[in-house]
């Protein structure tokens, strides 16, 4: 969150300005097999303080199980490879354009901040904001769309293709911040340049033979 430049710091909240809570999730991402990958805490904006005002449209398209079902079949039918695209912490990366203010849970916040009732303003979209989704959707969509030249599906939002499979075309399905990339091994790997120019640190998962993917087990066949 340092890095990102999350926050910016206030020791007191403007007259009248747009109020929300905040608190810490912690979890675990389990493996395909079951066994736990690691542990996980994130930051989360209360979003359900906020109030209409804070935020305009909180939309974003969604690509629907049956096309995900398609998509992850794709690869064996065409003979082509598909990636997992990583953005770690994909959403602390897009701007925040409305000005909110949260105050800050428990915990160790960098000098001079180890403070008590320390509120701070979010410059970036953080999770559990209610136009988080929104305006990550839209900033990935403006890089398929403008630095990959694809084009977004009308009839399957969320959907975004070019060319053929089998001839160095692509599918990028997105679901908010999970998506796949599925083409040719040379096309996929065109793709990884400009996706770390434009979202810092950005990679692709490495993908076991068994892994699990938006709820579904997924195995892959490598016998080819």
């Amino acid at each position: 969150m340092v890095r990102h430049e999350v926050f910016t710091f206030v020791d007191k909240v403007p007259e009248g300005a747009s109020m929300t809570g905040s608190r810490w999730v912690m979890g675990r991402k389990l493996m395909g097999n079951g066994i736990i990958e690691k542990w996980k805490v994130r930051l989360l904006s209360r979003g359900n303080l906020q109030k209409p005002g804070d935020y305009n449209d909180i939309t974003s398209a969604v690509i629907d199980m049956v096309l995900i079902r398609l998509a992850l079949g794709l690869p064996a039918k065409h003979d082509v490879e598909f990636t997992i695209p990583d953005i770690p912490t994909a959403f602390l990366g897009i701007p925040l354009h409305e000005n909110l203010f949260l105050p800050l849970p428990e915990g160790e916040w960098p000098d001079p901040y180890g403070l008590t009732g320390l509120f701070a303003m979010p410059n970036k979209t953080l999770y559990g904001i209610k136009q988080a989704n929104r305006d990550y959707y839209e900033e990935v969509l403006d890089f398929i769309v403008d630095d990959l030249s694809l084009q977004a599906s009308v009839a399957a939002p969320g959907l975004c293709f070019g060319g053929n499979l089998e001839t160095h075309g692509v599918w990028i399905p997105v679901w908010v911040d999970d998506s796949l990339i599925i083409s040719t091994l040379v096309r996929v790997a065109s793709i990884e340049s400009p996706l770390q120019d434009r979202f810092k640190e950005a990679g692709h998962v490495p993908l076991p033979n068994t892994f699990q993917y938006l709820g579904l087990t997924v195995i892959r066949d490598n016998t080819k």
